[in-house]
């Protein structure tokens, strides 16, 4: 039997694509030496299939050739202000690009030189291992909270609570917005192969780490997906999908949708008012027929009743009924007090409350009194950060209409590298003798993201800042960077894609993500991209020679 089991053990290992998917697990997760370390591994793997000529060929890696081409552009332009200080960030941006053009690079002859189906089931081996790591973190807070939906959990000072997902990194050890969007790609990678049991897991994983704006994107993608790109059978799964989405919002986190219906209202300038809570008094609780009363106040009800009854028989006739008794009562939930209210306040973490100092020292050091008070009248900071954001982008090419062409430059507006250089440890560290703030972004994006970030954690989330692949491109690389991101990425890929396939919406899924964060900088979901549309290509090419 050992024999037996030690032989299908090895035969499903003989059908992974081990090299593509180690590389996979280091280049995805979040510490960049582990990338560059990965790059290199990858390259000394496929040291015979590499050619340089090739490599300038490929013709999906003529847009990180050109977002190079424009840095340099802009470092010639500005030759008359450079400093040392510059000089390093702007090299250290454009090895960002020779990053991304490399990767991409070495996926593609992974893809070319391996088996389709161990390809696949290497890719699959990644996703299930990222999904297991997901639901693992996931219970280990059910057991520390002990309760089975800490969605709505407020003890521990509400460590969880509306910010559980936050605390959920999958395999990759990232932030739970790359964490979600991976979960995202693999259920459209699922979902397009037929393999719909994994799908609905890769929506059950999604759901978890509860993130509004990953769940706001592939509803998008679904809806288009539903009606001009699916099957029967595909719509079905597509409809479970969402199902299983509204139920997770109003039934396991319900607090999410007060969250995404205030930014709204914050979008639209008007004042977000929830309807008056039905509150039955204490008195008249244990009184009224469970047909009634919600879940909560059943279990009140019961406490009331309880206990009541124990003190009824503990005091005899010298039992009175207090007025307040549930706030006298022992936890359902707990076990701690009632009395204990501090147990169920939000406090902030000694992290958080570390980088709120820091952040206001800083503001406090770079900008004048003066300088803040007018950043502060310019834009109604009621908005949503990133609706603030893509007012200055527009403002400032509007009073700086010479810059629209090519942008601002590397790091002098907003990107990932702009954050690292400032030493505020934002996005990672920064060697600490090269700091580096562009008066472009120190009146712009940094104070944004300063402002909201220097208040309570309330404000700290993904809608309060300036991340966007879109912002980036724009505002440092300009019109032509746009342009270049828009014709030579998504117009190769577009080119490529295949009717009742992933191709397409993966595109769109990875479109709606640019809004959320400085992706080709991190080396994370746009690689995972580039991966399964290298091996569509494949796949479609291997059928229509078989035809």
């Amino acid at each position: 039997m050992e024999t037996s089991l030690f032989y299908n053990l090895k035969k499903r290992a003989a059908q992974v694509s081990w090299p593509l998917l180690v590389f996979l697990l280091l280049v995805l997760n979040v510490k960049l030496v582990i990338k560059v370390i990965a790059i290199l591994l990858v390259c000394i793997y496929n040291r015979k299939e590499f050619s340089v000529k090739g490599f300038f060929r490929q013709r999906y890696l003529w847009f990180y050739f050109g977002m190079i081409g424009i840095g340099l552009i802009n470092g010639l332009l500005q030759y008359r202000s450079l400093n040392i200080s510059y000089g390093v960030t702007a090299a250290i941006g454009l090895s960002f690009w020779a990053m991304c053009a490399l990767i991409s690079y070495q996926l593609f002859i992974i893809v070319q030189k391996e088996d389709a189906a161990k390809v696949h089931h290497a890719i699959c081996f990644f996703f299930i291992l990222h999904f297991a790591v997901i639901g693992l973190d996931f219970l280990s807070i059910v057991f520390e909270t002990g309760s089975i939906n800490p969605y709505t959990y407020k003890g521990l000072n509400q460590k969880y609570y509306i910010s559980t997902g936050d605390s959920i990194t999958g395999i990759t050890l990232d932030a739970p917005v790359t964490t979600a969007f991976i979960c995202a790609f693999g259920l459209l990678y699922f979902l397009y192969r037929k393999q719909f049991f994994l799908s609905l897991i890769s929506m059950a994983a999604l759901l978890i780490m509860a993130s509004n704006f990953a769940n706001l994107v592939l509803t998008g993608v679904f809806l288009f997906a539903f009606v001009f790109y699916s099957n029967r059978l595909q719509k079905s799964f597509i409809l479970v999908s969402l199902v299983m989405l509204v139920l997770f919002m109003v039934k396991i986190s319900p607090q999410n949708n007060e969250h995404v219906g205030r930014i709204f209202y914050q979008i639209i300038d008007k004042p977000y008012d929830l309807p008056p809570e039905k509150i039955i008094p204490l008195s008249q609780l244990k009184k009224e027929p469970d047909s009634v009363l919600s879940f909560e106040e059943r279990r009140k009800k019961y406490a009331q009743n309880y206990i009541d009854s124990m003190n009824a028989v503990r005091l005899g006739a010298d039992f009175t009924e207090p007025e307040s008794i549930l706030e006298k009562k022992i936890s359902l939930d707990t076990g701690t007090s009632a009395n204990n209210t501090v147990f169920y306040q939000f406090k902030e973490s000694e992290v958080t409350e570390k980088k709120i100092t820091q952040y206001s020292a800083f503001m406090d050091e770079m900008y004048p009194p003066a300088k803040e008070d007018s950043l502060k009248q310019r834009y109604n900071w009621k908005n949503p950060g990133k609706f603030i954001a893509a007012k200055q982008l527009y403002d400032h090419f509007t009073t700086h209409p010479g810059q629209a062409i090519t942008g601002t430059g590397i790091g002098n507006f907003s990107s990932r590298l702009a954050f690292k250089a400032t030493l505020l440890n934002i996005a990672g560290r920064y060697p600490a003798k090269w700091k580096y703030v562009n008066n472009d972004f120190l009146y712009n994006h940094l104070f944004l993201y300063l402002y909201f970030h220097s208040q309570d954690q309330s404000k700290h989330e993904a809608s309060n800042t300036p991340d966007s692949v879109y912002s980036q491109v724009l505002g440092e690389y300009g019109i032509a960077g746009i342009l270049l991101l828009l014709i030579l990425y998504f117009g190769f890929f577009i080119r490529r894609v295949s009717k009742n396939d992933y191709g397409l919406p993966l595109l769109l899924l990875l479109a709606g993500a640019f809004f959320a964060e400085y992706w080709f900088e991190q080396f994370s979901i746009v690689v995972l991209f580039e991966l399964l549309f290298f091996v569509h290509i494949k796949d479609r090419r291997r059928e229509e020679q078989a035809v």
